[in-house]
């Protein structure tokens, strides 16, 4: 999995990064905050572990952006990392902002792996949610759709109402030739 890692200090940075590739994940490494967003987009990134502390966008700035973009795209896990000991008061303020976790620097190998384990599920998860709600409960014989209250509707109704789609109404020939042989 590609991991965006960001630090505007290149010793941190390049520690990340390495942590990262032995964790067994693709590092794209970045110190310039205020390419972030372009790079994810770009990359496809999934995960991305970033400092809080940086020129430009702080880790706490990007996360918001990252959360508040409208681009339609899988969800981003993000992880925040501090050279600060603040206890819960960072953590709360991260997870207020939109982060996913929260660690302290210099990172610990296991831990940061652990914490990509659980990244990896969510992002799974997130993955068959999404899938899940694409698919929509069809009745193989009547065609009519299951909907949450497990009552049918017909299929023309359920679209109207969850999509701007809009129905008009025609006949095809099959249908002419079978119910009206006459106007044929």
């Amino acid at each position: 999995m590609k991991i965006l890692v960001l630090d505007d200090d290149q010793v941190s940075l390049s520690i990340n990064r390495l942590i990262v590739e032995r964790c067994g994940h693709e590092p794209v490494a970045l110190s310039d905050s205020t390419q972030a967003l372009k790079v994810i987009a770009d990359n496809k990134i999934q995960v991305v572990v970033s400092d809080w502390v940086m020129p430009g966008l702080s880790g706490l700035d990007l996360v918001r952006a990252l959360r508040a973009d409208a681009a339609p795209r899988p969800y981003v896990y993000f992880i925040v990392l501090t050279g600060t000991k603040l206890g819960n008061i960072n953590f709360m303020e991260a997870m207020d902002a939109g982060a996913d976790d929260y660690m302290e620097k210099p990172a610990n190998i296991e831990f940061l792996r652990v914490r990509l384990r659980v990244a990896e599920r969510i992002l799974r998860l997130d993955t068959e949610v999404n899938t899940l709600k694409t698919l929509i409960p069809v009745c193989s014989n009547c065609r009519r759709v299951r909907r949450d209250d497990q009552a049918y509707e017909s299929l023309e109704a359920y679209i109207s109402k969850n999509s701007a789609i809009k129905f008009t109404h025609g006949i095809c020939n099959e249908c002419l030739e079978k119910l009206y042989p006459k106007y044929k």
